[in-house]
């Protein structure tokens, strides 16, 4: 398995939630053919495209939200180039006239049905030329642009599980087999995972320092205790926080989402720091965290009606606390399966501010059942649908998402609309 290649795809930078970061690169991507001045501009979204980015803080718009006020960002000063980080230049003008459009009901969108689970097409309309781009299976995955009929851009798009490569290897592998492929990674993709680290720390650090969004992680760090436990939930809180809220500064993502970054990465570094782990030994077990996260994903799909920062990065930030504290692959299986049977049934009910609640809940969960399983406690023998394998765990998450909560999304989509 290609490591590096692995890493790089699925841990990389994001600016702000990636849902809206998608709307913006697309019709940023579509604007740099427009002639004339825009004069309208349509989204059609998946469900959890719409879900994840209607109520969500777009950054450095002081408060700001949504897939519309992203899209028309996107057109007016969005750079193609920089993909889920194209609104990272915009100015406090940029802003100004990009929420006076939205508001002059420049921007429709509608949910389409019988596309990946991540897609949109945006359309913009200008004098009598009509541009357009579509994004789908990831969220930087631009497939198309096309002005009128005339195909400008087309590049074939990867299923939600495919960036460019397969996942069937990393699907073979079992707890054991990911353990020792985290153990082998070199040294430049070490550092770089490293790098996400001290990224998702910043913005914890900007979420402690005064209360973005709800706070979560700004008031959680006023409980005294020195218990790391309080520390993990408000640092973790607190990046997610900053992230819904709209802060300026971006995150290191997994598995195609900032707040799984967030997860997966702040637990084990924050427990690293506290035992005295090596750099080495931290890179490793955040190498461990990314790989299992990812895997759940593959089952799940990128988006699901369950909350993947509770159930896959959750699980990831398990593993890794077990690795770092020197336990045992079967011991991290029983962390997983443990962090699981506690969070299974969190719903995913769109990207917004109350995010960070959950964020804190699963990473102070991740550590907690990593400590429950090293001291000889937690899911070690079959318990209802789950069982200490990750393989078996990922397999029943990916059928209660896809089968067992297919309307879950529905009705959700049906509320938010109905605001």
């Amino acid at each position: 398995m290609n490591l590096h290649e692995f890493f790089h795809n699925e841990v990389k930078p994001a600016f702000g939630c990636t849902e809206p970061g998608a709307v913006a690169y697309a019709t940023a991507s579509a604007s740099k053919y427009l002639v004339s001045e825009i004069e309208h501009i349509h989204l059609e979204l998946s469900g959890n495209i719409y879900k994840n980015g209607v109520n969500v803080g777009v950054p450095g718009t002081e408060g700001g939200t949504g897939n519309n006020l992203a899209a028309v960002l996107g057109v007016i000063a969005g750079n193609p180039e920089k993909g889920l980080q194209s609104l990272e230049e915009i100015t406090p003008d940029d802003v100004e006239k990009a929420k006076s459009l939205v508001e002059s009901g420049m921007v429709s969108q509608e949910v389409v049905r019988g596309v990946p689970n991540v897609y949109a097409k945006v359309s913009l309309e200008a004098g009598d030329e009509t541009i357009t781009a579509v994004i789908s299976g990831k969220h930087d995955n631009l497939v198309e642009i096309k002005k009128g009929n005339t195909v400008l851009f087309s590049k074939t798009a990867t299923s939600e599980s495919g960036s460019g490569y397969s996942y069937e290897e990393l699907v073979q592998k079992d707890m054991a087999g990911l353990w020792d492929l985290a153990a082998s990674i070199s040294d430049e993709t070490a550092n770089y995972l490293l790098e996400g680290s001290e990224m998702n720390l910043s913005i914890a650090g900007e979420g402690l320092s005064k209360p973005w969004g709800l706070g979560v992680g700004y008031h959680i760090n006023q409980i005294e205790s020195d218990d790391l436990l309080y520390k993990v939930k408000s640092y973790a809180g607190a990046a997610a926080d900053v992230r819904m809220g709209g802060g300026p500064w971006p995150v290191m993502s997994s598995a195609g989402s900032g707040n799984h970054g967030i997860t997966a990465i702040i637990p084990p570094t924050l427990y690293a720091e506290a035992n005295g782990n090596s750099k080495r030994k931290l890179a490793e077990a955040l190498a461990l965290s990314h790989l299992v996260t990812r895997f759940i994903k593959v089952y799940t799909g990128l988006l699901s009606p369950v909350c993947g920062c509770a159930i896959a990065a959750g699980a990831g930030a398990a593993a890794a606390v077990v690795k770092l504290a020197h336990g045992t692959p079967r011991q991290a299986d029983i962390a997983v399966a443990s962090l699981v049977a506690s969070v299974m049934g969190m719903n995913c009910d769109g990207g917004k501010g109350s995010c960070a609640l959950k964020v804190s809940t699963a990473a102070g969960e991740a550590y907690l059942y990593a400590l429950l399983a090293l001291r000889g406690g937690g899911v070690d023998r079959v318990q209802g649908i789950l069982k200490p394998d990750l393989g078996y765990v990922a397999r029943v998450l990916g059928e209660i998402s896809e089968e067992g909560l297919s309307k879950m999304d529905e009705v959700v989509l049906r509320i938010l609309q109905r605001g």
